[in-house]
């Protein structure tokens, strides 16, 4: 979810609407709202092959986008937030067969999509930030997603 701070709107606060919009024209003169993306890791789009242990169950399951910081994937249950999970992520070959490279880290749900279980979802769209990633798999995710931002 993107939340947007609302620009204050006194006079008093007017040095918070230039920190914030850039603009130092003041309140009602024109300030306009902009968004100020607060990851520190590149994000990229890649469905890529995700085995997770933790929560109700072991899956698999596939990215949707990932980050030297955390992954967001889809799996067939529900997990809550604030699970410790364990994950191993597997890149494919430049030919796209078998896999190339596994990698393995630990980390914590932050959001579940929908936010509560029902029998009616087959595919849960979740969010894990890494609490540990070993520095040779920070490295090959690095790469990965470097390549990838290139291409």
């Amino acid at each position: 979810m993107l939340r947007f701070r609302a620009a204050p709107t006194s006079l008093r606060r007017a040095a918070d609407i230039e920190r914030f919009t850039g603009d130092r024209s003041g309140p009602g003169n024109g300030a306009v709202m902009t968004f100020n993306e607060r990851r520190r890791a590149p994000r990229i789009r890649a469905e890529l092959p995700i085995l997770l242990e933790g929560g109700p169950a072991e899956a698999g399951g596939k990215t949707l986008d990932i980050s030297t910081s955390g992954v967001y994937f889809e799996v067939p249950h529900f997990i809550e937030p604030l699970t410790k999970v364990r994950m191993e992520l597997l890149f494919p070959r430049a030919d796209g067969h078998a896999p190339e490279g596994r990698i393995s880290f630990d980390g914590i749900v932050v959001r579940t999509e929908p936010e509560i279980p029902s029998p009616d979802v087959t595919i849960y769209r979740t969010a894990v930030f890494f609490t540990y990633i070993s520095e040779t798999s920070l490295k090959v995710l690095s790469m990965y997603i470097g390549k990838r931002q290139t291409s």
